[in-house]
């Protein structure tokens, strides 16, 4: 059986380095059509439409790191059930994530939109659903 995974820890330290909450997440999607690792480079500064994995057509597990040192990326996304918009500008080592986990004609989005404000801007990104 296939599986997407995300497992995520958050530590919360104070200004001594003394860690003050640490939470622990882990989320699956035990039913996927697919899921896709990509390393990518936007060439230019126009927007740029991504192209789903075959099947997709409702994202619904997205994992997109900006790796440029110093560019930035900004992200527009169309809910599936709701109009586009912009949820983003990623600068250098920054990251977005949206997981859902199950189905349903109201979960993930439609569409992903990539700007990168220089050329050759370096990502890398997971796509699933």
């Amino acid at each position: 059986m296939a599986q997407n995974n995300l497992s995520t820890t958050i530590t919360q330290l104070d200004v001594s380095n003394v860690t003050i909450a640490r939470r622990i997440g882990s989320f699956s999607d035990t039913a996927p059509s697919v899921g896709e690792f990509i390393s990518g480079i936007l060439t230019g500064v126009g927007q740029v439409t991504v192209t789903f994995p075959t099947n997709i057509t409702q994202l619904r597990q997205l994992y997109l790191k900006n790796t440029h040192v110093t560019a930035t990326i900004t992200v527009v996304w169309t809910p599936t059930t709701a109009s586009e918009q912009t949820v983003a500008v990623l600068g250098p080592g920054d990251v977005i994530i949206l997981w859902s986990q199950a189905a349903g004609t109201t979960k993930g989005i439609s569409t992903l939109k990539l700007t990168a404000n220089t050329s050759n801007t370096t990502y890398e990104m997971f796509l699933g659903g």
